[in-house]
Formats: C-alpha cells, structure tokens, sequence
C-alpha cells in the first residue's frame, strides 16, 4: 500500500465499529506505513492502532503500540509536531486505562505513570493528571493514606490543556467520596456537574449513573428519579458506557422498579455474553446486573426466563465470573480492595419500596407461595385512620374548585393517613384529584409532574388508561418547567408502548412537545420524526392546515440539523406550500429561504447546477406581485430579508452573475 491508500484506509477505519476489527485493520495499516518513508503518517495509525485497542478493550495491547509511537516522536519530532499534543493527551489516557486492567502487571503500570510524569514535565505540562492518575493506583492498593496525599496534590496542582476538564475531575472525585461511604462529600463534588454548571462530552452521562443510589440514601428521591430518567437515555446506546446502565439497572433494583430494571437488562442482553470489554468495564457491568438478579430471587422468581437462561442460572453464572476477575485484581494489586467493594455491592439492600418512575411492566407472581400476613401484623386503631382520611377526601372534593390550596392540603394529608387502610383505586382516585388541583396552579409544573407520577404509580394494575394519561400529563409538566431530560423520557415510555390515549389532533400536540423536548437535548433525528408523525395525524384535518404546516417546518428545521438534507429541503417546501394554502406570507417566505440555503449547502458541486437561485428568484417575483397588488410592511419586509439573503448566497458560492442569471 501507498501512502495514499493508507491514509484513505485510515480515513475509512474511523467509520468502522469499535471492537477487534477495527484493531486488526489498523494493525495491518501500521505494519504497512512502518514499511514506508512517512513517518508522521505511521504516527497517525499508530495514534488511532493505541486508542482502537483502548476502546476495544484491549488495553495490554495499547503500550505496545505507543511505544513505537513515542520512539518515533523522539527520533522524527518535526515530522510529528502537528500530533504531538494528541500524543500526549492520548498517553494519559492509555495509563489511566493500564491502572483499571488486571492483565497489566504492577510494574509495567509504574513503568509508564514514570514515562507519563517525566514526558509531561519536559513538555511543561502540569502534573495535575499524573498526581491524580498515581491518587487512582494507590486506591485501588488499598493505599488510601497515600491516595488521599497524591489527590491533594492533584488539587493544589494548576490546569493546562492537559488537565481533565472540571466535570471529569469532579466525576472521578465524586466516586471516591462515594466509596468511602461519604455521600454528601460525594454529591458536592457532583453538584456543579448535575446542576449543568459543568459539562463535556462525557458528562453529565456518567455523574448522573454514579449519583443515583447516593441521591436516594440521602433522602433526595425526587433528584434521583430524574437523574435516572434524564440520564439512562444518554447512555443506553453506548457500549464503552456499560458500567452505567448497569448502575442505573442497579438503583431499579434498590428502588422497587425491578420490572423496570428488566426491561433494560432485557435491552441491553447481548451485553451478558459479550466479555470483549476490557475487565474493569465488565466487572461493573456484571456486578450491577447481579444486584436485580439477586433481588429477583429474593422475590421469588428465580425461575424467570431470561435470555437462554434464568434468572437463577444466569445469576450463577455471573457469579463465577464476578468471582473470577475479582481475583483476578486482587491477585494483580497483592490486595482485596476490589473484592471487598465488589462483595459490598452485591450486598444491598433495597433502598425503597417503590419510587415511581412513570410506566413499568409488572412482574409476574413468584412460582412459590408467599407466607400469608398474620393478624398481629395488621397495622393497629384501622378503622379510625380510615374514617379521618375518609372524612379528609370529602372535605377536599368540596374545596376542588374554590379553594384549590384547601383542597390541595386536605388531600396531602388523606394520602398520608390512608395509605395503608384505604383501598387502592380510592388512594389512586385521590392521587388524580391531587394532580387536578395543582394542574390549575402555574409555576407549580415541577410539583404537579411529582404527584402525577405518584398517581402512576396508584394506578398501575387498577386502570392502564390512566396510568398512561398520568405519564403523559407529567412528561407535559416536565416540558413545561423545561426539564427536558426527564420530559423525553416520560413521553417515550407510552408512545414506544404504542399507547395513544388521545384524538389525532391532541396526540399531534402531544408529540410536539416530545419533538420539543428531543430537539432542546439535541436529538434532532428523534424530534424530527416526532415532527414527522405529529405532522400525519393531522394530514387530513381541514381544519388543522396551520398545526401541520407548523409540524412540518420543525420537521425539516431538525433534519437540516442531523445532516438530512434532501428530507429537510422536501419538508421545507411543503411546508411552503401549506403556508401559501393559509395566505401567511411570512412562513411561507422564511421556509423558501430556508430551502435555498439547503440547496446551497447540498448542492453536488456542478456549477450549472443552480437550484437555489430558482427558488429565491421564484419567492421575490411573487412578493414583488404582492407588493404592487396589496403593499403591507410584512411583505415589505421580507422581499427586503429575501434581496439580502439573495446576495449573502451570491457571496457564498461566489456567484457574481445578474440577478436573473
């Protein structure tokens, strides 16, 4: 191969999926520019060779590679100045991964904290990192004197380019409060990231998996469940984030959503026979997966089919595994750190009886009786409770109207009393009456999706229909706050379900605000086939010519943003369309715009090929005719929008020609 094959190869091999062949196509472009002249090009495969093998999970296989690589920045600098910072930042990372690898021995991970240490120094970096790596390997040790010492200095330490951004120091820091049993310290340290103050392209995925269980044992319930429903969506897709979903199957364990937990393992069950992870990954993975199987024995259902298995077997299988690569630390670090955390994990208990988190499957009934409860068991005075949470509901549903406050607070106190001697559809019925009155209260969007999920959780098993329009009135309030995060994924839960409770037009409505959601998280591709589907309930509606046309012009705006452009150009045009059908001149003028810069941006190169100048000249002639036939200063102002943009496009394909060229 040439030079220009391999760099074509290596420009092909970043679409390839992360695993062993991507490894194994990178290793043969390395062999073959190691046989060629460019070095600064056997640099760039080597680069991609070391984090292919990091991402894959090979991490023993990483130094190999690097160690060519660093020779060859030592002996070729000039040749690999443009890639020296990335060599550099990716060093640190490859010996960040060597700490949580059990096939790399002790030695050979000192070996390179030392290289990284003396590179970084000669280069001027701070030590920040290397303190903060060698603060990681002391732990691990058991070494947390030490630990505790290097992370001091990691602190003091000053931020340079190398340095992790605030929102991974603080998500490493967090986890180490949080294993020392300090929650709070923990949570402070996490705070700026959950508080969206800090962010980067690996947080707040990862803070928001880590702070689940420490939200619920310090009593913020409310925080944790929309932690969990706002980050498991970032991260179900993403293999190298593994160890996440397993802890957000492992705070539905603890939390009485073990049908909740289900499904996701369920989601994710090719990810139980799949040890290609490298084995810190997988320990996590399997461990939190073990707490929901675990807790699923103990309800009785060890027999459950899951996958090719049970729930019994599966768990004891995994636990063989667990065992297995805990050793395999503890053997590595002359420790039993890793064991004894691992042990404490699969120890829990659960945390709750049930926190609602909208929608969830049912169980189905354990294969075993359960012991039947006794009469000393009963809760004690019943029938009083009953009568004063009777006495407070009647009081509620005369005050539901005129005095929503008194209504609200009788209502609060009912629940209280009567939790445990009030039928259940009489507790769920007056859930949705708690929910009506802080419906028609504004500014009260946060506490009204609360209750409405309280009232989900009533209704399970009683009615499924308003089980479903609670979920939708509580993602609908989250939207409302602009809580986003937890919106999407409330809205989600019934409509994946294919549960549509309402008419066309105000299932349309409905999806708007999902799409909304989606778009403000920045899942476009999702909003916009929200959009897409709102748009077609109402296709045939006379009567909702204006909500489609709406529909259908968030649609294109976000196909435009995730790169469709030919569907983004077509949306824009009906949506033109629907808007010239209605007489609104400005719409129908904004998305023609909107269309020719599309036809710009996508156009395939050809000079003569000139779509764009068609459309804008097509909108100016029908607003200079609207001009003369009917003035106005909104067609005024936008023929003057249109002549200005006109000439932004000219500039921007650098077309110099007539107007009507």
């Amino acid at each position: 191969m040439d030079a220009t094959e391999i760099r074509s190869a290596l420009a092909h091999s970043c679409s390839l999926p992360e695993g062993r062949g991507r490894a194994q196509r990178l290793e043969t472009l390395a062999a073959a520019a190691k046989a060629g002249p460019d070095r600064a090009l056997e640099g760039a495969v080597l680069l991609e060779l070391a984090k292919a093998y990091a991402q894959g999970g090979e991490w023993d296989l990483a130094p190999v590679a690097y160690a060519r690589l660093l020779r060859i920045h030592d002996d070729f600098p000039a040749e690999l100045g443009a890639i020296a910072p990335s060599v550099h930042w990716y060093l640190k990372w490859m010996t960040s991964g060597l700490i949580g690898n059990p096939a790399v021995p002790l030695p050979t991970t000192y070996r390179w904290l030392d290289e990284l240490e003396n590179r970084y120094r000669q280069q001027g970096y701070s030590a920040r990192p290397v303190f903060a790596l060698r603060s990681d390997l002391a732990r691990e040790l058991g070494e947390h004197e030490q630990a505790a010492r290097l992370l001091d200095a990691a602190m003091a330490a000053p931020r340079d380019g190398m340095s992790d951004c605030e929102a991974c120091e603080r998500s490493g820091w967090g986890v180490d409060c949080a294993r020392a049993g300090d929650d709070e310290g923990a949570l402070a340290q996490w705070r700026p990231v959950l508080d969206g103050e800090r962010s980067c392209a690996e947080q707040p995925q990862r803070v928001l998996a880590h702070a689940l269980l420490p939200l619920v044992r310090t009593g913020r319930t409310v925080q944790a469940r929309n932690a969990h429903l706002t980050g498991y969506p970032l991260v179900r897709h993403s293999p190298d984030l593994r160890h996440a979903v397993a802890e957000h199957i492992e705070f539905c364990a603890l939390t009485g959503n073990e049908a909740r937990g289900l499904d996701i393992l369920a989601a994710h069950a090719a990810w139980l026979t799949d040890q290609g992870s490298d084995a810190a990954a997988r320990l996590s993975f399997t461990t939190g997966v073990s707490v929901l199987l675990r807790r699923l024995e103990a309800l009785g259902l060890g027999d459950l089919c899951l996958g090719v298995g049970t729930v019994y077997s599966v768990r004891a299988n995994l636990d063989i595994e667990i065992g297995a690569l805990s050793d395999r630390f503890d053997a590595r670090n002359d420790s039993t750190v890793v064991s004894a955390r691992v042990a404490t994990r699969l120890a829990q208990q659960p945390l709750l009886e049930r926190l609602p988190l909208g929608l969830r499957h049912t169980l189905p009934r354990p294969a075993r009786p359960q012991r039947a409860v006794t009469a000393t068991e009963r809760v004690a005075a019943a029938a009083e409770r009953e009568a004063e949470a009777l006495w407070l509901a009647g009081l509620a549903a005369a005050r539901l109207i005129d005095r929503p406050a008194v209504a609200e607070r009788h209502l609060r106190r009912a629940l209280s009393i009567g939790a445990t001697v009030l039928p259940a559809e009489h507790l769920a019925r007056l859930s949705s009456q708690l929910v009506m009155v802080l419906s028609g209260q504004p500014g009260r969007e946060s506490e009204l999706a609360d209750a409405a999920l309280d009232a989900v959780a009533r209704w399970e098993g009683i009615s499924d229909a308003d089980a479903v329009h609670l979920t939708f009135v509580a993602a609908r309030a989250f939207h409302r706050a602009g809580r986003h995060g937890e919106a999407a994924a409330l809205f989600e839960q019934p409509i994946a379900a294919g549960k549509v409770p309402y008419p066309a037009a105000e299932m349309a409505v409905l999806r708007r605000q999902y799409a909304e959601s989606l778009r403000r998280l920045g899942r476009f591709r999702a909003a916009a086939r929200q959009f897409v589907e709102a748009a077609r309930l109402v296709h045939d509606d006379p009567g909702r010519i204006e909500l489609q046309a709406d529909l259908v012009w968030a649609a294109a705006t976000a196909l435009e943003n995730c790169d469709e452009d030919d569907q983004a150009l077509a949306a824009y045009l009906h949506a033109a369309q629907l808007w010239g059908e209605l007489g609104r001149v400005g719409p129908r003028a904004r998305c023609l715009r909107s269309a020719a810069w599309v036809q710009i941006w996508s156009r395939s190169g050809e000079s003569d090929e000139r779509p764009w100048l068609a459309t804008m000249g097509g909108l100016l002639a029908e607003l200079e005719q609207r001009a003369g036939a009917a003035p106005s200063a909104e067609v005024t102002s936008e023929l003057a929008h249109t002549h200005s943009q006109l000439a932004d496009m000219r500039r921007e394909v650098g077309d110099t020609g007539a107007p009507d060229s």
